[in-house]
């Protein structure tokens, strides 16, 4: 697995996050994720993450930087989070827009 058009892709299994270590956007939302986990405790792994462990996972998410972090809740007709987004991904993605909101990671711009 490597990414996606424009947007990092992110397996949760046993609370612990993974995204690819090769083909990768290295950005700085990616970043931001591996610094929301250590701020919030959970582990994070930058290694090769083969497609059978995506499908496999408890959560997968996505993240841009427009978009934030967006849970998902299907893989290949399999329903993850009974079709929800699952906790470590919903708690990373409400942390990210609160502390987006306080200006975290951002430049203001004067017009």
């Amino acid at each position: 697995m490597t990414e996606g058009p424009g947007f990092n892709v992110f397996a949760v299994t046993n609370g612990a996050v993974t995204t690819p270590d090769r083909g990768s956007l290295e950005g700085v939302t990616r970043l931001s994720v591996q610094e929301l986990c250590k701020e919030l405790g959970f582990p994070f792994a930058i290694r090769p993450l083969p497609a059978a462990e995506l499908r496999d996972a408890d959560e997968i998410f996505l993240a841009t930087t427009a978009g934030g972090i967006m849970p998902a809740s299907r893989i290949d007709g399999r329903i993850l989070g009974n079709d929800r987004p699952g906790p470590v991904s919903a708690r990373l993605r409400e942390t990210f827009w609160a502390k987006r909101a306080k200006g975290w990671h951002a430049t203001p711009i004067e017009y």
